[in-house]
């Protein structure tokens, strides 16, 4: 096709030359005598007009060229503008995680697995995968906001947060929460949760962080029952520094708040709201767990802790006689 176009042009161009020539013929018959000098004559009229043609032809490609360049340099510069402005964008988040003190790392492994997973990837674990990725931005929101939701029992929210302590755990356990039907014979500290939970505070004791529980009891005579003091032992010999707590004992204001909560570090309330009252017997059942990072709300949880710590009887005082023979403390 371009062949069959530069042909074109150059016939069209030898034509308009002889046309030109064979006109400028009679015109050199009145200038000049000479047969020779009037065709000489004729030829160069031609030739500069054959001249002239290519000019124009050599201009307009010129221009052509000159405008296709313009445009494929307005595109690469668009370009180029959009992957700078990618990248200082990429570049300012990794500085934002630097400065707020996380790792970078994780968030590139995190965006190469997930480009790694390929185009072949099956609807349903890709649907999966962009939904366990939605679920995590709305925590990280969650987190911004100061305060994020759970519905139901949490499970990888408490074990993060002990494994991660540094510096003090503070836990107010309540048996509508942590209790059996037959109150701590059976429920949370039995279960496997439970176990990986104080495994977890054992390694925290390990390297420094002070942990506390208060055990809430609703009965004051619950205060001799056999599994919770096996409870309390158990927990005692892991390094963990136990009292037990019977509402009664607490002012009302205090008591209005008393819930179930762990204050991580002072910095993060791990709160689990129960469906049930404290006075009702039945196994627990919650409704719903938070964390809390509000400034005001973190300060109050301290001090009523403090006060429930003040009110509440040190273990080694509930258990005098042997516990290693109960049911409780054999399976511990």
């Amino acid at each position: 096709m371009f062949l069959l176009q530069a042909g074109s042009s150059v016939v069209r161009k030898i034509a308009i030359t002889t046309v030109v020539g064979a006109l400028s013929f009679p015109l050199t018959n009145l200038l000049f005598d000479s047969v020779a000098t009037q065709l000489a004559m004729a030829v160069g009229v031609g030739a500069v007009i054959l001249i002239i043609q290519f000019l124009v032809d050599f201009e307009q490609r010129l221009a052509a060229v000159e405008e296709s360049q313009e445009v494929q340099t307005t595109e690469i510069r668009v370009a180029v503008d959009e992957g700078f402005a990618k990248v200082s964008a990429a570049t300012l988040l990794f500085a934002q995680l630097e400065a707020a003190g996380l790792k970078t790392e994780t968030v590139s492994q995190l965006v190469t697995q997930a480009a790694a997973m390929g185009p072949g990837m099956a609807p349903l674990l890709r649907t999966f995968v962009q939904g366990e990725m939605v679920r995590m931005t709305q925590f990280l929101h969650a987190l911004g906001e100061q305060e994020a939701t759970y519905d139901g029992e949490d499970r990888e929210w408490l074990l993060g947060l002990a494994r991660s302590a540094g510096r003090t755990i503070d836990a107010v356990s309540m048996p509508t929460v942590d209790a059996g039907g037959t109150e701590f014979e059976r429920g949370f500290w039995g279960s496997e949760l439970g176990h990986r939970y104080l495994a977890l505070q054992r390694e925290a004791v390990c390297r420094g962080v002070h942990v506390r529980r208060i055990f809430v009891i609703k009965r004051p005579e619950l205060a001799e029952d056999p599994g919770l003091l096996a409870t309390c032992r158990y927990q005692a010999d892991l390094g963990i520094e136990v009292r037990v707590l019977y509402p009664a004992d607490i002012t009302d204001f205090t008591k209005n708040y008393l819930n179930d909560f762990i204050l991580f570090d002072d910095a993060v309330s791990y709160e689990v709201v129960p469906a049930r009252p404290l006075d009702e017997e039945a196994d627990p059942l919650i409704l719903y767990t938070r964390l809390v990072l509000r400034p005001d709300k973190l300060a109050e949880r301290k001090e009523q802790y403090r006060q429930f710590w003040a009110s509440a009887k040190p273990h080694s005082a509930l258990y005098d006689h042997k516990v290693g023979d109960s049911p409780q403390g054999r399976r511990r």
